[in-house]
């Protein structure tokens, strides 16, 4: 494992052209092959593709925690309420497998039922966290018991609570896997849209004003394709969710299996992207983690965990996506852990958050042109009203990495901010930019000081395992 150290910046001029030629022309001309670098990468500029939204980062929450555990939304804990806002605007979304598990008591409706219940007070402190931290609210509908009156009685609460920070309504969570106990095993695609209709026409006949996301389906593809085709004019977003491997309980699950390049994420994000295009939708990750079933001890909620929330969070919005929801709560994975003493903590996935929010923020998709490369990274970059942003990850985990970067324009000077651990196995010593989220919640990324260039290409060298967010001006 590599040991923790500071970052070790390499600035070469690398090309004899002159500040005519780096001013005036998009064509810049690569450096030569050097045998020291391990990819070139070029700054397709004049391609800017799709902006990143401001609200893209979430957690996701299984509703039950409401009820079972208040501290975790709760607008009085300064820590969680710090926390959010650290990460500027987003999304909570409530939903998970308890979504079709918890009964919604209100207005006199009391189901007689083992199950959790949610209450008018848990939904008014959901929505005062909301206001408080001006992140918005995907909420989901119980259509394992399907019971509409419930449902519609439910919804009225929460646009009365809520108002605007109500983003959308779900009807059920992973309908894809209701097969396993909430329906028969011959439940089909076309039998959850039978069902969602009647619930859809249900609660727009008393609430024409509400607005509804689907199919938030767990890995079926077909079944979001086919959702998105049939509900154009219904939803206002189209949903899955992605886990990288799992279960859990798996032995054969260690840091190197999320290091690992992932062959079904690009392909899965491609045929989402495509079938909300179709559609004229946009689409959003409303559930994700790195192993599912609450996540590996010591993978999940280690650095390599934080990596690879990194990359995964840049792969989706390389694809277009809208959004990503981080689960969490009481799970290994949590991005934000709560102690028994109500005391909460930012975790791993949470320092791949704060990365993304200062490389990405408010910014454009600009494509990386890879060359000459063998080893195990990845680059993204965006441009901002300042200039541009690269995020590279090196998922070697004792290799470093040196990469030639072509801006394609002149380069008056970049910061570089490490995200780094003592090693990807770390549980603690995460820091990103040089520094650690304190135990008020606060952040304050240490100054790296800007290093001048004055040309369009330089070497930027990242440590194994780590990855650097460089503001490029």
């Amino acid at each position: 494992m590599k040991k923790n150290y500071f970052v070790m910046l390499c600035l070469l001029i690398l090309c004899a052209c002159n500040k005519k030629n780096d001013q005036s022309g998009p064509n810049h001309p690569t450096p030569p092959p050097n045998s020291n670098m391990d990819g070139t990468l070029t700054l397709d500029i004049n391609h800017p593709a799709n902006a990143i939204p401001k609200n893209f980062e979430g957690l996701s929450f299984e509703n039950w925690i409401l009820s079972r555990n208040p501290e975790y939304l709760d607008p009085n804990n300064t820590v969680m309420v710090q926390l959010i806002k650290n990460l500027g605007t987003g999304v909570i979304r409530m939903g998970g497998n308890s979504s079709d598990e918890t009964d919604w008591v209100g207005n006199g409706f009391n189901p007689n039922t083992h199950f959790d219940i949610l209450t008018p007070a848990n939904i008014d402190k959901l929505a005062e966290f909301a206001r408080k931290t001006n992140w918005q609210v995907i909420f989901g509908l119980n259509l394992g018991h399907n019971n509409i009156n419930a449902s519609i009685d439910e919804a009225k609460y929460l646009y009365q609570q809520l108002g605007g920070n109500l983003d959308a309504l779900q009807i059920g969570n992973e309908p894809d896997y209701f097969r396993l106990g909430y329906r028969p095993v011959s439940y089909s695609i076309q039998d959850y849209q039978a069902e969602w209709n009647t619930n859809f026409a249900a609660i727009k006949a008393q609430m024409p004003q509400a607005q509804f996301a689907g199919p938030d389906v767990s890995d079926h593809l077909g079944w979001a394709e086919t959702f998105a085709q049939n509900n154009s004019k219904n939803i206002n977003l189209l949903d899955a969710h992605y886990y990288n491997d799992g279960p859990a309980t798996s032995s054969s699950i260690d840091c190197q299996t999320i290091l690992s390049q992932d062959i079904t994420l690009i392909p899965y994000l491609q045929g989402l992207d495509d079938a909300s295009k179709r559609a004229g939708l946009g689409y959003r990750i409303t559930e994700t983690n790195s192993i599912w079933g609450g996540g590996k001890p010591g993978v999940s909620d280690a650095f390599a965990g934080t990596l690879w929330a990194l990359d995964l969070m840049w792969s989706i919005a390389a694809n277009s996506g809208q959004g990503v929801n981080f689960h969490g709560g009481e799970l290994v994975y949590s991005p934000i852990a709560v102690g028994p003493d109500g005391q909460c903590t930012a975790k791993a996935v949470y320092y791949a958050m704060l990365a993304f929010k200062y490389g990405a923020a408010g910014g454009v998709i600009i494509p990386v042109n890879i060359k000459n490369s063998i080893s195990n990274y990845n680059a993204y970059a965006c441009s901002t009203t300042d200039g541009y942003t690269m995020t590279i990850i090196n998922k070697e985990q004792k290799k470093d990495i040196s990469l030639t970067v072509n801006a394609g324009r002149t380069v008056n000077s970049i910061n570089v901010m490490q995200l780094k651990a003592p090693a990807v196995n770390s549980t603690t010593g995460i820091t990103f930019a040089g520094a650690a989220v304190q135990s008020d919640g606060s952040f304050s990324p240490v100054s790296q000081g800007d290093v001048q260039i004055g040309k369009s290409n330089f070497v930027i060298k990242v440590p194994a395992a780590s990855a650097v967010v460089v503001v490029i001006k």
